[in-house]
């Protein structure tokens, strides 16, 4: 799981992924009261403003919702859908030397994340906050 600066950043910013976040015990946060990565076993105070840092499991998720919805198909054939997609995401993110126009990409969760909000939302990260791609 990446609770790096850089993807904790990223999520914060993301604010239509922060949007997604249903409560589900093991949920990773950023908590910025105390400026630390936790793992929330149960809804906490809710005056914290955490923020949700989505696993890879829960953003592919969020993906396969969006096929299913936009292309108005079953979870099954989003599902395939997803892995077509992905596929060919880390295929060239690979060939091209695991980079974006920012730099290196760190986790499968950044990976993801960024294509993610591409995607659904026509946004890109330009190494401080999410803008539109054109």
């Amino acid at each position: 799981m990446d609770t790096s600066e850089k993807y904790i950043k990223m999520c914060e910013s993301a604010k239509e992924i922060q949007r997604k976040w249903v409560f589900q015990s093991g949920d990773f946060v950023y908590n910025p009261a105390s400026e630390e990565v936790e793992v929330l076993l149960y809804p906490g105070n809710n005056s914290i403003n955490y923020f949700w840092l989505p696993r890879q499991d829960q953003l592919q998720k969020i993906c396969i919702e969006f096929f299913m919805q936009e292309l108005r198909v079953s979870e099954f054939e989003a599902f395939l859908k997803f892995l077509e997609w992905y596929s060919g995401r880390l295929r060239y993110t690979f060939e091209h030397g695991l980079k974006n126009v920012n730099g290196f990409i760190d986790s499968g969760e950044e990976l993801l994340l960024n294509r993610a909000m591409i995607m659904m939302h026509r946004k890109k990260w330009d190494g401080k906050s999410w803008v539109k791609a054109i």
